[in-house]
């Protein structure tokens, strides 16, 4: 039997799998090869498949932001720069404190606005100031 040599094909697919929670004694089985060659040529993808399958997507997340995907920015505004639509009152030595009185709630369109703000602020090499 000659000696397997994955392809880039096998590598995507042993990643996806990795991805969603297959075992690495089936992914062994889909491929048609022992687990102990599965772990000498997949190695990478078994140990790092969720790492990698994470920052491919973050970084189409990223691009499209860029390229101007409101819902992307307004995700990454939210989910990875931890923006949230409540209002900020006083900022402190101890950072942000949130206003008790009233709490605000943005629209998408207006966070929307606000986002372009800033990333125009930053596209010019401006600092940061208050929205």
């Amino acid at each position: 039997m000659p000696a397997f040599k994955p392809s880039e094909n096998d590598r995507h697919r042993v990643m996806m799998l990795v991805v969603c929670g297959i075992a690495p004694d089936r992914i062994a089985g889909y491929l048609g090869i022992s687990k102990q060659t599965l772990y000498r040529h997949f190695a990478g993808e078994l140990e790092n498949g969720n790492d990698m399958a994470n920052a491919a997507v973050a970084d189409s997340l990223y691009r499209n932001a860029l390229e101007g995907m409101v819902s992307a920015q307004i995700f990454w505004m939210k989910a990875i720069a931890k923006w949230n639509n409540k209002e900020v009152s006083d900022v402190g030595a101890f950072g942000a404190v949130e206003a008790e009185a009233e709490e605000v709630t943005l629209s998408d369109r207006e966070m929307a606005r606000r986002i372009a703000y800033v990333l125009d602020r930053a596209a010019r090499n401006q600092g940061p100031e208050t929205i």
